[in-house]
């Protein structure tokens, strides 16, 4: 068996399995930190953009790391860096579908499920059980049952998304096919056209067929 951890993604023995750093509400951010060189140098507050990141566990409003993003910290959690570089260049959408497109949720709730570092029905449909725990009844449903609609509702979604990706080909596939038959047909008529034009310059070019008179008969 391989002696890596379990989250880490290049395990074989983890495929299947739930990356346990799915479970964690991650954010990077800018935070302006003073820079005493510079304030000293030209005696006035000097301040600069650090990278952060605030690392949560849904569920535990305690359990909160916030400190300087390491390079460890951009490859163990990839996609909410890139996340965050998108933010920078003006990109502010969440990772993962947000809660507030849950139909099933009211809007009280999804700020309750916020408040609980819950922001997206993904991060609802990879809460451990210890997670779940912290939810109770703020669905207005057990938090196992809550789970199980988080899953069901992003597999209908993947569906739909597939269903609507497989029509989307279909209609283009149509077009490129009628664009071809139209081609086609454009130029069938253009051959035709220029070999009527030829015939035309043929039959004009042919000498002319002579008129027979016929011999007047003697008186």
């Amino acid at each position: 068996m391989s002696s890596k951890l379990a989250s880490d993604l290049d395990n074989p023995d983890f495929t299947g399995a739930v990356n346990p750093d799915s479970r964690l509400a991650v954010i990077f951010y800018k935070r302006p930190m003073p820079n005493e060189f510079e304030s000293n140098k030209q005696g006035r507050p000097i301040f600069y953009d650090a990278d952060f990141v605030k690392i949560m566990i849904p569920g535990d409003k305690d359990s909160i790391i916030d400190t300087f993003a390491r390079e460890d910290h951009k490859k163990k959690f990839p996609q909410h860096w890139a996340h965050y570089q998108n933010q920078q260049a003006g990109d502010s959408r969440e990772i993962g579908t947000p809660l507030a497109q849950w139909p099933r949720l009211t809007p009280s709730q999804v700020e309750e499920l916020r408040a609980l570092k819950f922001f997206t029905v993904e991060a609802v449909a990879n809460a451990s059980d210890a997670q779940l725990q912290k939810i109770g009844m703020a669905a207005g449903m057990s938090p196992y049952a809550f789970r199980d609609h988080a899953v069901r509702f992003l597999k209908v979604a993947e569906g739909d998304s597939a269903a609507q990706e497989a029509e989307e080909r279909t209609k283009q596939l149509e077009a490129e096919k009628q664009a071809l038959v139209d081609q086609m047909a454009t130029e069938k008529a253009e051959t035709e056209r220029k070999f009527a034009e030829l015939q035309a310059q043929i039959q004009a070019l042919l000498p002319k067929p002579k008129r027979k008179y016929a011999k007047k008969e003697a008186a």
